[in-house]
């Protein structure tokens, strides 16, 4: 009886990710993966293990609906990385997307923006065409860098779930790339 209530957003993106020909399986329910990077008051939907490529793991996490909004769901894709740059030189970027009008127009264009400490991804993530239309398509994206004993690498954050093409996942493993490529610099 339950099954039938219960969100299934995180199995839908695991069997989208299956139809790409990836590796992705779900995760065991109470993985510590699930408080990394998690929001304030968002509750997680469970992890997805991705077996190859440099996404590690991917977590949905929601804030059901109240009586002052919506539901807001985030998907957030981890990139592990053993040189993470530590908390004192955070990073904090995301993507800015220009409108023909604002509020309701259409996208024309994006650009990144925030605090990148000279590693120089807010440039080369603005200049990627690969990027500039992954963020167009599927919303807005965030990079933050974490720090911490459980977890260190980066997150990709995606300000709604969203079912992916391969054009989509291929641009979305260049952001990782170009995250892992800028520590290896530090």
């Amino acid at each position: 009886m339950l099954e039938r209530f219960r969100d299934k957003s995180r199995d839908k993106l695991a069997e989208d990710l299956k139809s790409l020909g990836k590796k992705a399986d779900l995760a065991e329910r109470g993985r510590i993966e699930e408080k990394i990077a998690k929001p304030f008051l968002m509750g997680s939907l469970g992890i997805i293990d991705v077996q190859e490529g440099p996404i590690g793991w991917i977590n949905i996490v929601r804030k059901r609906r109240d009586k002052n909004g919506p539901e807001i769901k985030y998907v957030l894709l981890a990139i592990p990385d053993g040189k993470a740059i530590k908390n004192k030189k955070a990073v904090d970027i995301k993507t800015v997307r220009k409108k023909t009008f604002p509020l309701f127009g259409k996208i024309v264009d994006t650009c990144w923006k925030g605090k990148d400490n000279d590693l120089g991804l807010i440039t080369i993530l603005s200049d990627d065409v690969d990027v500039k239309n992954l963020a167009k398509r599927i919303g807005n994206l965030l990079v933050r860098n974490h720090y911490e004993e459980a977890f260190r690498g980066w997150i990709l954050r995606v300000d709604r779930t969203f079912s992916p093409t391969s054009q989509d996942w291929q641009a979305i493993q260049k952001i990782a790339n170009y995250l892992l490529s800028s520590s290896r610099g530090v």
